[in-house]
């Protein structure tokens, strides 16, 4: 007998993950990125402005709160677990992705990850507030 899930008997199937919801959060968080990457790369180089890493920290943040709280409105329910999860890949994934290569397990980088999760967990608490019922 093959048993289908639906939306109303997650309890049943015992569905805490949605990775697709996770999936479209990490893109989003990628997608903004690119974009403010982009323009501050136009900004620089038709003006004298120069970006501080504080700058460039916080845009990273908001861009990964923007996909958790996606991510936390594309869910069904545990919008905070989404969030976690699209702050650690992100975290991840920058990390990976970046020129500056720390030592992993560091003192600053569990600081940063927790900052980074931290942030994410908010976002996707904000997006699940923010779906309709």
């Amino acid at each position: 007998m093959i048993v289908t899930m639906r939306k109303n008997n997650l309890d049943a199937a015992r569905v805490k993950l949605q990775p697709l919801a996770v999936l479209q959060g990490v893109a989003l968080a990628f997608g903004l990125l690119l974009l403010i990457a982009l323009a501050l790369a136009l900004a620089v180089f038709f003006t004298t402005w120069q970006a501080t890493p504080r700058l460039l920290n916080l845009l990273a943040h908001l861009a990964v709160v923007a996909g958790a709280f996606w991510a936390g409105k594309r869910c069904l329910r545990w919008a905070w677990l989404h969030g976690v999860v699209v702050g650690l890949a992100a975290f991840l994934l920058f990390g990976l992705l970046s020129s500056a290569r720390q030592p992993l397990l560091s003192w600053l980088w569990w600081q940063r990850m927790l900052r980074m999760v931290l942030a994410a967990m908010f976002g996707g608490m904000l997006g699940g507030l923010g779906r309709k019922v």
